[in-house]
């Protein structure tokens, strides 16, 4: 694969993980703020101010999300054929974020219907919050599984520090040379 020119190709690195940490704090923090409002009531002002937080946080990672479905489908689309014993966990990933997307998008469905009238975060939402935040951590450490256990979407060099250090790493993951830039 050719780079087409002013954009350049980065072959051998999947688009995907880096842009998951977003979506992951968003459901984390939107949770928290989420409980801090519950703990608060409506009889604090700033109880619907953490509402409010967290209903913008949970938007904003539902947009990046889309974006990290998106790059995750077309990593999968070309999943190396050696990576096939990951297969489980790839679909374990896959149907545990694609419901964590799915709680968050009814999360911001509710949300906006009760925004202007709650003082702060009804207990429905919360619920839908901590279930959300709880399946994004179990999604998480199946993807993760997936790039430290199976190596899928590492690459690394025959030579340098991190082909000379034993660790997890050295099992599942074959030396093959690094794609030189440019």
């Amino acid at each position: 694969m050719t780079a087409r020119p002013g954009r350049p190709e980065r072959p051998g690195r999947p688009l995907h993980p880096p842009l998951t940490d977003f979506p992951i704090a968003a459901y984390i923090f939107a949770a928290a703020f989420d409980v801090i409002s519950a703990i608060g009531g409506p009889r604090h002002g700033w109880a619907r101010q953490f509402w409010h937080a967290g209903t913008f946080v949970l938007i904003g990672g539902a947009c990046v999300c889309v974006l990290t479905v998106a790059t995750g489908f077309r990593d999968l689309l070309r999943f190396p054929e050696a990576a096939r014993s990951a297969v489980r966990t790839v679909s374990m990933h896959v149907c545990v974020m694609v419901s964590v997307f799915m709680i968050g998008i009814g999360d911001i469905a509710w949300r906006l219907r009760d925004y202007a009238s709650s003082a702060s975060t009804p207990p429905g939402i919360l619920a839908f919050s901590l279930v959300a935040a709880a399946g994004v951590g179990v999604g998480a450490a199946y993807g993760g599984s997936l790039v430290f256990r199976h190596g899928t979407g590492v690459s690394v060099t025959s030579s340098g520090p991190a082909a000379a250090r034993p660790g997890p790493m050295a099992g599942p993951v074959t030396a093959r040379p690094e794609h030189p830039p440019g």
